[in-house]
C-alpha cells in the first residue's frame, strides 16, 4: 500500500501540473479570440465577431483561469494544514467544493455584470475607427443629416422606425465619391440598470400603446430587464406620424 504522504505529495505535483495547464489554456483562449480579431480587416465584420463571439471566449478564459487559481491554492495550502494526512483528501476535495462555488459567483459577476460595459466600449472603438477606401484614402463618417440622404427608402424607414430599429453609419470617401453603409441593431445593446448600477438593462419586449396615424404620433412602450437584479422598467418612446414617415 503506497505511503500515504507519498500519495498526497502526488496528488499536490499533479494539481500544481492541471494548474500550469489551466493557465496556459487560458492565455491561448484569448491570444486566438485576439489573433482572429486581428485578422477581421473590415471593421463592420470585426464589430460583429466581437459582438456574437467575445464574450464566449472571455466566459471560456473566466474559467479555466478560476480552475488553474483553484487547483493551485489547493496544492499550495492543504500541505500547510495541521491536521493528520488521512484527513487532507477530504479538506482538498471541500477546498475544491468551495473554491468552485467562489468562483462561479465570481464568473457570473465579471461575464454577467462588469463585463457588458467594458463589450460596449470595445465596440464603440470599433464601430468609430476611421476607415479606409478601396483607393486607400480616409473615409469621413457622416452625422446623422447627411447620411440619411444616401440611404435606401427602406433604409431610411428603419433607421427612423423606433420599433427595434436598425442604425447607419454612411462612411465617405470625398476624393472618389465611394461610400459604405453599415448596419447596427439598436436594441441589442446593453444600458446601464438605475436600480443595480450594472450595465446589465435590455430591452425585453416591446408594445405599442398607441398606433400612430396619418396625423397624430403613436405610443410605443418598451419594457426592460435587468439581468442582474431582475429590476424591471417600462419606458414610452414617441412613435413619428404615418405622415411624417412617409
Amino acid at each position: 500500500m503506497e505511503n500515504p504522504v507519498s500519495l498526497f505529495a502526488t496528488i499536490d505535483h499533479y494539481l500544481f501540473i492541471g494548474s500550469y495547464c489551466f493557465f496556459g489554456l487560458t492565455l491561448l483562449i484569448l491570444l486566438l479570440h485576439e489573433l482572429k480579431v486581428m485578422s477581421i480587416s473590415d471593421q463592420k465584420e470585426k464589430y460583429d465577431y466581437v459582438n456574437l463571439h467575445e464574450i464566449k471566449y472571455f466566459r471560456f478564459g473566466v474559467i479555466t483561469l478560476l480552475v488553474a487559481i483553484g487547483f493551485y491554492l489547493v496544492a499550495t495550502v492543504t500541505p500547510t494544514l495541521p491536521v493528520s494526512d488521512s484527513l487532507k483528501m477530504f479538506i482538498s476535495a471541500f477546498f475544491l467544493i468551495v473554491l468552485g462555488t467562489i468562483a462561479y459567483v465570481t464568473l457570473t459577476s465579471i461575464v454577467g455584470i462588469i463585463y457588458p460595459r467594458l463589450l460596449e466600449r470595445r465596440l464603440k472603438r470599433i464601430r468609430n475607427k476611421p476607415r479606409r477606401s478601396s483607393a486607400g484614402n480616409m473615409m469621413r463618417k457622416l452625422s446623422e443629416e447627411e447620411g440619411s440622404v444616401h440611404l435606401q427608402p427602406d433604409q431610411l424607414s428603419m433607421h427612423k422606425s423606433e420599433i427595434h430599429s436598425e442604425e447607419y453609419d454612411v462612411w465617405l470617401d470625398d476624393k472618389t465619391g465611394e461610400k459604405k453603409i453599415d448596419k447596427y441593431m439598436a436594441y441589442q445593446h446593453a444600458e446601464k440598470c438605475g436600480e443595480c448600477g450594472y450595465y446589465t438593462m435590455k430591452i425585453d419586449s416591446e408594445e405599442i400603446k398607441k398606433q400612430p396615424t396619418q396625423q397624430e404620433s403613436g405610443i410605443l412602450l418598451e419594457h426592460y430587464k435587468c439581468s442582474y437584479c431582475k429590476h424591471r422598467e417600462a419606458r414610452e418612446v414617441v412613435i413619428s406620424s404615418l405622415g411624417t414617415n412617409s
